[in-house]
């Protein structure tokens, strides 16, 4: 600051150095996200930057996700972490030369809060941050240029329109990209830190940051999908173990030439299907059991036994201890691509669940102190827009307050709130 900038941006891709006294220009190409991207999806005069291949990458995590038995629980987990005890305000303060936050009440943030309905917003903007590594707020601003309104869009709904500049301008909004019509897609500017009320409504995007995507963030656990895949599976084999196979108990053998005795081809099919139907209801059911089965059978010319009726009992041996060595694979795997400690969503992994209280209290804090920081900035930059927009007091700071959980001994309820854990 306070320094001749000796790089200036003269126009789209154009940029003067003024020390060196050269024009540089950026010629040919685009920037396509490394993964999960894919050729541009032109819809009428737009040009959308795909999400996937097939431009619908969220909608299929979606539908793995909630198609297994523990993705919901990890990413819910992980948004309730985020949230804390909720949203409160806190004052900056200058104590003993460090800089500290101190809970006030502030009735303009905090009615502002509950007019735009920030927990509504909070809640969708967290889980999708979680879930897609990105959440999408759309600022309205009324004729007085202050937020009238603040609504959260899915990642399932949203787009990055290309742009061959360094930021994302413009987002294109559809409920269903599968089906997309350019007159149904509604366009909306980017927001812009340098001219924030330069549009009446534009869109924030909330991300962190993954080498290689200019459009769209990668959430970690997103590595795990294969493994999703494959314990997606396990269910699928008890099921049809169950219907087809488990229960299984009887080899029945019957002489091909039995049913001839009941006369031509047709009468034979009912002979067989009558005996199966009486089969089936004497030898299935804990009432039938131990039930004796009795049959004839006759000699050849040499006194040798002709074939009878065979029934030979099928050992139940349960295949299924691959299956689940590997669903203990696949659960430690979800798990450790979420960053959370099983115990802490309630998840088995196969060893031992859970540990004591105090191992689950020193889990909790780390996870608290580790994890949450830098998705909570991320989070909170919405309402930093809006705090700046509004005219808010300027040392008064929106952050997330913690339920701090304690010995029994310290607190009867084994916890404390409100402890602050702001992050600007």
């Amino acid at each position: 600051m306070g320094q001749e900038q000796n790089v200036v941006q003269v126009g789209e891709d154009f940029y003067v150095l003024k020390k060196a006294g050269a024009l540089v220009e950026f010629t040919g190409g685009r920037v396509n996200d490394t993964s999960f991207g894919g050729e541009d999806l032109k819809v009428g005069g737009l040009r959308i930057a795909p999400w996937g291949k097939n431009n619908l990458k969220p909608q299929e995590m979606l539908k793995l996700v909630y198609g297994n038995h523990l993705k919901p629980q990890l990413i819910t987990t992980a948004r309730d972490f985020l949230l804390g005890a909720g949203l409160v305000v806190y004052e900056r303060k200058i104590v003993a030369g460090k800089k500290v936050l101190e809970e006030v009440i502030d009735t303009e943030m905090e009615d502002f809060f509950e007019y735009i309905d920030g927990d509504k917003l909070l809640l969708s903007t967290a889980f999708n941050l979680e879930f897609a590594g990105n959440y999408f707020s759309a600022f309205s601003l009324d004729g007085s240029r202050k937020v009238e309104r603040i609504k959260s869009f899915d990642a399932t709904d949203v787009r990055c329109c290309v742009t061959k500049k360094s930021d994302v301008e413009n987002y294109a909004i559809h409920p269903d990209w599968a089906n997309v019509k350019a007159a149904e897609a509604k366009i909306v500017r980017a927001y812009d830190p340098r001219n924030p009320t330069k549009y009446g409504d534009f869109l924030y995007q909330g991300r962190d940051w993954t080498t290689g995507q200019k459009y769209y963030d990668i959430p970690p656990y997103w590595g795990t999908e294969k493994w999703t895949i494959v314990s997606n599976k396990v269910p699928q084999f008890h099921i049809s173990g169950l219907d087809n196979g488990y229960n299984i108990k009887y080899h029945i053998k019957i002489p091909k030439d039995y049913f001839l005795q009941f006369g031509d081809e047709s009468a034979q099919k009912r002979a067989e299907a009558d005996l199966m139907d009486s089969m089936n209801e004497m030898l299935a059911g804990v009432e039938n059991a131990d039930k004796a089965f009795v049959s004839k059978y006759g000699v050849d010319s040499q006194g040798k036994p002709m074939p009878g009726f065979q029934i030979e009992p099928i050992a139940n041996t349960m295949t299924d201890k691959a299956y689940e060595s590997v669903n203990q694979q696949a659960n430690s795997a979800h798990t450790s691509g979420h960053g959370i400690d099983p115990s802490l969503a309630g998840i088995d992994t196969g060893s031992k669940f859970g540990g004591s209280g105090s191992e689950k209290r020193i889990s909790y804090q780390l996870h608290i102190a580790l994890r949450t920081p830098t998705k909570r900035k991320i989070l909170l930059r919405q309402f930093q827009i809006a705090k700046q927009l509004m005219g808010f007091n300027p040392n008064h700071v929106y952050g997330f307050a913690d339920i701090e959980i304690t010995t029994l001994a310290e607190s009867k309820s084994g916890k404390k709130e409100g402890v602050p854990t702001a992050h600007e």
